[in-house]
C-alpha cells in the first residue's frame, strides 16, 4: 500500500487498483481495506477503486483524541486523502463502519462525493450496545487493569503493532486516562440517538444530495428498520433488496458457517455497476 501523511502527521495506507469510475470504498469493523479484496477484484474491472486503511486500522497509524468521534476522525482522514491525491470527487461506498465512515465523509465534506454506495446500515439498540463494547469497553477495562501495556497485549493492538512496530511507542506512550477519555469519548457519540437511524452518525443527513444507493439489512447488527430510515432521510436515496440472506451473514460472523462476511460481497457488484452506470458522466478517469 502506498503512505498518505496527514495535515496532523498520521500516516494512512491506501491502495488504487483499475481504471474508470472513481470508487472510494471503506471497510466494516476496524479492518484493513484489503478485506475488501474480493469485492474490488470485480469492481476493478470497470471501476477505478481506491481502499485504504484508517487509523487504528490495518498498518495505519494509531490515534486518539477527544475532540471528534473516531468515525469523524475518518470522515476527515477520507476527505483529506481523496482531495490530497487528486482523487475527489468520487463515489463513497462502504458497509457497517464503512457505511458510518461514508456518510459523515459526505456529510462533512461534500464535495468530495458524485454519490454514494451504502450497505449494513448499523442501527437500533441491540447494535450500538453490542459493537460499542467491542470496538471501546474491552479497551477501556484492560487499561483501567493494567494499563497501556495491557492493552498492547489485546489481540486487536497486537496485530495494528506487528503490522506497523511504531505503533507500539504511540500507544505504550499513552497516558492511560487519556486513552480511556478518547474511547468513551468515542463510545458515548457511537450510540443511536433518536431520530438518527445509524450508530455513530449525527444529525444532518437529510442535509445530503448526492445519487445515493442504500441495500437494504437483515441481519442482527443491520436490521432492515436502519437501512430503510437512512434510505428515507435522503432525498437522492433508493432502496435495494440484500443480495445475501439472513442466515448467509449471520453463519458467517458467528462462525457456524465457513468463510468471511467479505465473502458475501461481490454479490453487490450487478447493482452497484448498475447504479455507478445510471449517473452521468461515468467515465471521467
Amino acid at each position: 500500500m502506498t503512505p498518505f501523511l496527514t495535515s496532523d502527521g498520521s500516516t494512512l495506507h491506501y491502495a488504487i487498483i483499475g481504471n474508470g469510475p472513481r470508487i472510494a470504498l471503506t471497510p466494516g469493523g476496524r479492518e484493513s481495506g484489503l478485506v475488501l479484496m474480493p469485492l474490488v477484484e470485480l469492481l476493478a474491472r470497470e471501476c477505478c477503486v481506491l481502499i485504504w486503511d484508517r487509523r487504528n486500522c490495518g498498518s495505519s497509524d494509531l490515534y486518539f483524541e477527544t475532540a471528534r468521534s473516531e468515525y469523524e476522525i475518518w470522515a476527515d482522514d477520507l476527505a483529506e486523502l481523496l482531495v490530497g491525491i487528486d482523487f475527489a470527487p468520487a463515489l463513497i461506498g462502504g458497509g457497517s463502519a464503512g457505511c458510518r465512515v461514508s456518510v459523515n465523509a459526505v456529510m462533512r465534506h461534500p464535495a468530495i462525493a458524485r454519490a454514494m454506495i451504502l450497505w449494513s446500515v448499523s442501527g437500533g439498540p441491540f447494535a450500538a450496545h453490542f459493537l460499542g463494547h467491542i470496538y471501546h469497553e474491552i479497551y477501556i477495562e484492560a487499561a483501567q487493569e493494567g494499563g497501556m501495556e495491557a492493552v498492547a497485549e489485546t489481540p486487536f493492538f497486537a496485530a495494528r503493532i506487528a503490522e506497523n512496530p511504531a505503533n507500539r511507542e504511540r500507544l505504550l506512550g499513552m497516558d492511560p486516562a487519556r486513552f480511556i477519555a478518547a474511547m468513551r469519548r468515542w463510545n458515548e457519540a457511537f450510540h443511536t440517538r433518536p431520530p438518527e437511524p445509524i450508530a455513530g452518525v449525527s444529525s444532518g443527513v437529510a442535509a445530503i444530495r448526492v445519487p445515493t444507493l442504500v441495500f437494504d439489512g437483515n441481519d442482527d447488527i443491520h436490521p432492515p428498520m436502519s437501512a430503510e430510515a437512512l434510505a428515507g432521510l435522503i432525498p437522492t436515496a433508493r432502496l435495494a433488496p440484500s443480495p445475501w440472506r439472513r442466515d448467509e451473514w449471520m453463519g458467517r460472523f458467528n462462525g457456524t458457517v465457513p468463510g468471511s462476511i467479505f465473502d458475501l460481497y461481490p454479490r453487490l457488484v450487478p447493482q452497484m455497476l448498475e447504479f455507478i452506470s445510471s449517473l452521468d458522466g461515468t467515465q471521467d478517469r
